[in-house]
């Protein structure tokens, strides 16, 4: 599967701006879940299908995040940027 991808050192707290051109799957997961989404299993995330061009998400807790952008294998290209406003 292709995808967009920032690996996102981060604490509780900071926001993630996504700013996107066409609606996609966005989805902000933690390290585990990340490898089950690069092999295609089962995996859990915040976000999901976004039809809006600009998102958020509050990061839960400190760690280090994946952020991800895809199409669901569905034809097409997505651009995207993303921001993080730190406490």
């Amino acid at each position: 599967m292709n995808y967009l991808h920032w690996k996102i050192p981060a604490s509780k707290g900071d926001t993630i701006r996504v700013n996107k051109d066409i609606p996609a799957f966005v989805r902000l997961i933690d390290p585990l879940n990340f490898e089950y989404y690069k092999v295609g299993r089962k995996f859990a995330s915040l976000g999901g299908w976004e039809d809006g061009q600009n998102i958020e998400f509050d990061v839960p807790y400190k760690g280090t995040f994946h952020l991800t952008i895809d199409l669901n294998g569905q034809p097409g290209t997505v651009k995207a940027t993303i921001d993080i406003a730190r406490l």
